[in-house]
């Protein structure tokens, strides 16, 4: 009977452990996709239409807080400027947040527009040595969302918010984006 509870607990610590640690595995395999330029692999990390949303509502934010700036909120021109500035951020938005332009964000490079782009850019750079590679960090929020950070030596940094996605898998679904 002891030996029942015994490996019940070990199995239960297992379980408690691995759940714990999954999102550093998770961050762990879309540096290795990115390193190997594996978009799929990549996206199987990402839910990409969480990821738009959280984006567009961060840049409409922006968006509003300067249409309400003393300067623009008396212009007659605010209205338009904001609506045309709708329409871009979803075109930009939509265009942006694909598997080339997600990773290379990730990488710590501009993102492209092109997915043809992608295979030249990181070789460039690491034939260079211009870049240093990041440095990732994993903190949890709540059970559910953990903050992951891309940070170079420069001081750039890039914070990911990543969802549990079952008990083991995570998904990035937002970014936190510089003032």
């Amino acid at each position: 009977m002891n030996k029942k509870v015994i490996s019940a607990v070990v199995l239960v610590a297992a379980g408690a452990v691995s759940s714990y640690a999954s999102p550093y595995w998770a961050v762990y395999q879309m540096c290795s996709a990115i390193e190997a330029l594996d978009s799929e692999r990549f996206s199987r990390y990402v839910d990409y239409p969480a990821l738009r949303e959280n984006l567009k509502a961060q840049i409409m934010l922006s968006l509003k807080d300067k249409m309400q700036s003393p300067g623009m909120k008396d212009s007659p021109f605010a209205g338009l400027g904001q609506m045309i500035g709708l329409a871009m951020v979803n075109t930009m938005i939509d265009t942006m947040v694909s598997p080339a332009g997600v990773m290379a964000v990730m990488a710590g490079e501009k993102p492209f527009l092109k997915p043809s782009q992608l295979s030249s850019k990181p070789t460039e750079a690491k034939e260079e040595g211009a870049k240093e590679a990041p440095k990732y960090d994993v903190s949890y929020r709540s059970w559910d969302l953990v903050q992951a950070s891309a940070s170079r030596d420069n001081g750039d940094k890039i914070v990911a918010d990543l969802r549990r996605d079952g008990f083991w898998s995570w998904k990035w679904t937002g970014i936190k984006l510089p003032d």
